[in-house]
């Protein structure tokens, strides 16, 4: 592949910076969770309205409800993960079950002054599950993990106590246990540094990440209608993250050669993240014909604050060089994780919707069902950070950063399409699809998000039920580590998630 623009990242002692552009497409980047209605097909509600989704995706479409809803909706899901690094494929697995949906819509159904009905909702989703495991292994002789602490090392002209300690989650760490060492010249004087690892005859690598945790989103709404024509609505929208990742990295010799300084070293860090912040949602509406429906809605960028943790430790087998070293990041920082703050802004998106009533001719005013399809259009290239702090070293960070997501990353179009037919009596059918292309600008980089879903629902007068099953196949590349001196080595990573709801609602 090309290679990519990626940021430096700069060490401290004090302040923890280790982020990648991913860490903001973790936010925006995913196949969105709603109610099993929803799900069922493929997430195409911009313009349906009449369904608790409405809040989270159009909220113009609680102008439809006429009575008040409250529905529970939990989910379980089955992870499938392939990858391919450097002709060596693996496989993992991640089962999960979740508490999906739940919240209550108020309506009024009383006219006053030029709205027809209105509605105030309330509820609680699970946008985006974070719960996988990312393992894969393979052979390298063409790049090795400790380069990157090598590149840092090199790029701030380090001297040997800076190496010592103003790196502790990654080159103080890999300079402690000589992964790193120093060279010199003839007479004993530090002249750079160098890594202990023998790429040209090649390393065993092994990447194995535990991921857990969720994106939520805690949102108010308000719909209402005119004459039963035009629809309005807007929501707040209260996100709130928690993600954790667990991740081991491994690199051994990949020869017998006891003789020359490297047996292998291992790398253990723990991140955890915590964010809640606010956004807001507008939509609207329009009932040309009755068999016709036109949508539109904005998300604006949500604003989240952010406060991660981040510990590490690594240990080091040089043979006969130095034997094994160990040393870890809570040694160097009075036994505290490194802890950063900032704020992001997520992605802008735009949603345009239709939906399509048919009926049969003998009774045109009882549709038999509808199909439906939303056009989503995402500003990747506008995720931003915010420091919390406002000193020049911070600043400048998070000003690189975003240099480097508007480099790597591009805008692009979500397609999601449904349909749902009436049975006899209370019973119908759904299905649906939903496409999410890339956002990567590299065209080397295969990446994207396809479901396929399906699902059945009963309705009376005060009580439904919805049971649906998603398919999600994901195509993505995963990078054990970044070096900006060389082509950046990746993992293909084909993921199939299996996603089944089911929701109890009752009208009141």
């Amino acid at each position: 592949m090309k290679k990519l623009l990626f940021l430096i990242l700069m060490g401290s002692s004090v302040t923890m910076y280790a982020q990648d552009p991913e860490d903001g497409l973790r936010l925006s980047w995913f196949v969105p969770n709603g109610t099993p209605r929803s799900n069922a097909l493929g997430g195409a509600m911009g313009s349906l309205g009449g369904d608790l989704s409405s809040n989270h995706i159009n909220p113009a479409g609680l102008g439809f409800y006429k009575s008040s809803e409250i529905l529970l909706a939990p989910k379980f899901s089955a992870k499938t993960n392939t990858f391919n690094y450097r002709g060596t494929t693996s496989t993992s697995t991640d089962n999960s079950s979740n508490f999906g949906s739940v919240g209550i819509v108020f309506a009024d159904g009383q006219r006053h002054n030029n709205w027809t009905s209105t509605a105030f909702s309330i509820s609680f989703n699970q946008v985006a599950d974070y719960n996988n495991r990312i393992s894969f292994s393979g052979k390298n002789n063409f790049s090795s993990y400790s380069e990157k602490y090598l590149e840092e090392l090199v790029r701030d002209q380090a001297d040997t106590n800076a190496a010592l300690s103003n790196y502790i989650f990654g080159s103080s760490l890999a300079f402690r246990t000589y992964l790193v060492d120093t060279m010199a010249n003839a007479s004993g004087a530090v002249t750079g540094y160098q890594s202990l690892v023998p790429i040209s005859t090649g390393v065993n690598q092994n990447y194995d990440a535990i991921t857990s945790g969720s994106y939520n989103e805690l949102n108010f709404g308000w719909g209402g209608n005119m004459s039963d024509k035009l629809y309005l609505g807007a929501s707040i929208v209260m996100p709130m993250i928690n993600y954790s990742r667990s991740l081991t990295y491994i690199e051994t010799d990949a020869t017998n050669n006891t003789e020359n300084f490297f047996g292998g070293f291992v790398l253990n860090e723990n991140f955890s993240s915590r964010g809640w912040g606010l956004g807001a949602k507008f939509g609207i509406i329009y009932k040309p014909e009755a068999y016709l429906r036109v949508g539109f809605a904005l998300q604006t960028p949500q604003l989240i604050s952010f406060r991660d943790k981040m510990s590490a430790d690594m240990t080091t087998n040089t043979e006969k060089y130095a034997g094994v070293q160990s040393a870890s990041s809570s040694e160097l920082n009075d036994g505290y994780p490194g802890t950063r703050e900032y704020t992001l802004a997520t992605p802008l998106k735009a949603t345009f919707s239709t939906s399509y009533f048919f009926a049969s001719p003998g009774k045109p005013t009882q549709p038999l069902g509808f199909i439906s399809a939303d056009l989503e259009w995402v500003n990747y290239t506008g995720t931003k950070y915010y420091a919390n702090t406002y000193d020049k070293e911070t600043s400048d960070y998070y000003s690189n950063l975003n240099s480097t997501i508007k480099a790597v990353y591009k805008n692009n179009i979500n397609i999601k399409i449904g349909t749902e037919i009436k049975l006899n009596g209370n019973w119908m059918v759904r299905a649906g699809t939903g496409y999410y292309g890339s956002p990567y600008k590299d065209e080397a980089v295969k990446a994207s998000h396809w479901t396929v879903s399906g699902g059945i629902g009963y309705r009376t007068n005060r009580h439904f039920v919805d049971l649906t099953l998603v398919n999600t196949t994901t195509k993505d590349a995963i990078f054990p580590y970044r070096l900006n001196d060389k082509d950046n080595t990746y993992a293909d990573y084909k993921g199939n998630n299996l996603v089944f709801s089911i929701g109890y609602g009752i009208r009141f």
